[in-house]
């Protein structure tokens, strides 16, 4: 009986093949990030690879696959059949990057916001000094103020205390000679007054009503005192323009009355997920369904970003419904995320929707793994469009290195990302042809380490993670202690 399906992927090996003549050195992991394997390809494997080698669909049971594959020694699951098109060599991820953000331009868009919910906004106009911080002389500990000049002069005596105070109470604006004032952080000084003693260096006679004696000898004028206008004067920019807010520039702000700031805009952002194989997370689920991880995933992720998901929606495999959900999308976001349906499948029906959309494709397709599948244009009227890949996975690590440094081009930022560099925990075995973006969870004493997984479709393996490493292409394993690339998630 002669074979000529994949029952991994659950496809016959002639779609396989067509899929494969409009792909650039089209492998396995390609075919697993376009088609899923429920089955990690261990039974079909042999059949794939020969059919990549020769173009053959239909295979018997007794040939000797091994002999008639002759795959190529450096990709041996790479396609080359004799109705593969000759296609331009895919960019690595920098190239592409760099690509993707050209021609990207802040957007010009203003809002006022109120101060509480002004965090992961970008600052529009600078926030400046209402007044001189801090606006008085004030005490940094509790103690008791005094006269420097007249302390030195007699350290030893007695001093009577001649008022007490408390932090939010004004302060008398000149005490007797020979005097102090016991004195709580944070108030006021009189106005005659310059240092302040703690109470451990005294022996705390006001609190029996008597005078106060010191256990030290001298002291430095100024001491225990913070200076008014020594953080700022008045006017002083504080927090400039283009400044990505955290919880200290919101306090910065209401500490000079600021209770709302003008910010940026951010992205509107819409994600529209499609397959007909993918449900719900509600939905009744069948067994060969799938539930919509990767809306709320993106969505969660374009939040964290800094952009504002305003429509998330569902497609079925329909030409039609794709187009105008495309169109429709375009029109009112900045920013519209597909997923799926990028490739070049009867049912991928994104590519279509683009062209009826007049979208200028940036970047179609990059050197990396996940993700090979990336897709990047522009609208007539300036919307980003951002294809990704299907698979969750593939998904989520081209959200991080492509969708985060475009939202923050979107927002006034540097499109610079936040990598530093790690350390290899375990040897891990990179792509030989495209640059890998793993997830790797950190260990307690910083080095990364990179979890098993089952390819793109496996998002449960990224549970443990923090971020993404970067393996470089090449054939041998990268060795444990090696030096690489790591981006924690958003």
């Amino acid at each position: 009986m002669p074979v000529d399906r994949c029952v991994c992927f659950n496809i016959t090996f002639a779609e396989l093949k067509k899929y494969a003549q409009t792909r650039p050195d089209c492998g396995i992991d390609d075919l697993r990030e376009r088609f899923g394997c429920t089955r990690g390809c261990a039974l079909c494997l042999p059949y794939i690879q020969a059919m990549l080698a020769t173009g053959r669909t239909e295979f018997s049971t007794d040939e000797d696959l091994h002999s008639i594959a002759r795959p190529d020694v450096t990709r041996p699951d790479t396609y080359h059949g004799p109705q593969q098109r000759p296609v331009s060599p895919l960019p690595d991820y920098l190239e592409a990057l760099a690509r993707a953000l050209r021609g990207i331009l802040p957007l010009q868009r203003t809002e006022q916001v109120p101060l509480r919910q002004a965090g992961g906004c970008v600052l529009s106009e600078p926030v400046k000094a209402d007044r001189d911080l801090p606006p008085f002389n004030r005490a940094q500990m509790d103690g008791y103020a005094l006269r420097a000049t007249e302390f030195n002069a007699n350290p030893s005596r007695p001093w009577p205390v001649a008022a007490t105070i408390p932090a939010g109470s004004p302060a008398p604006s000149r005490i007797p000679p020979g005097h102090c004032v016991a004195i709580a952080t944070g108030a006021p000084l009189p106005g005659d007054v310059d240092t302040v003693i703690q109470h451990e260096s005294s022996d705390r006679g006001d609190r029996n009503a008597g005078p106060v004696h010191f256990k030290i000898h001298s002291i430095a004028p100024g001491h225990a005192v913070h200076l008014r206008g020594a953080d700022a004067k008045a006017g002083q920019t504080l927090i400039p323009s283009n400044t990505l807010l955290a919880a200290h520039h919101l306090g910065i702000a209401a500490a000079v009355g600021i209770s709302s700031l003008l910010v940026r805009a951010k992205p509107r952002a819409t994600v529209l997920t499609s397959g007909d194989e993918v449900v719900d997370i509600d939905a009744a689920i069948k067994p060969h369904q799938i539930r919509n991880s990767n809306g709320p995933q993106i969505c969660e992720l374009l939040h964290r970003l800094g952009a504002h998901p305003i429509d998330a929606r569902h497609l079925p495999d329909d030409r039609e419904q794709t187009i105008g959900a495309v169109s429709n999308a375009l029109a009112k976001s900045d920013l519209l995320i597909t997923i799926g349906g990028v490739s070049a499948g009867d049912r991928d029906h994104f590519p279509a929707a683009f062209t009826a959309s007049n979208v200028t494709t940036s970047l179609q397709g990059a050197s990396i793994q996940p993700g090979r599948p990336i897709y990047i244009g522009r609208a007539p009227n300036g919307a980003i469009v951002i294809g990704l890949p299907g698979n969750p996975v593939s998904a989520l690590a081209c959200a991080c290195i492509f969708v985060w440094p475009i939202v923050r081009t979107l927002l006034g930022l540097p499109p610079d990302l936040p990598w530093r560099t790690v350390e290899l925990a375990e040897p891990v075995k990179p792509n030989p042809g495209r640059r890998m973006f793993r997830p790797a969870l950190l260990q307690p004493d910083g080095r990364a380490l990179v979890p098993s997984w089952a390819g793109s479709g496996d998002l449960a393996h990224t549970a443990p993670t923090h971020g993404l490493i970067e393996l470089p292409i090449q054939t041998e394993p990268v060795q444990a202690g090696a030096r690489l690339r790591f981006l924690p998630w958003p």
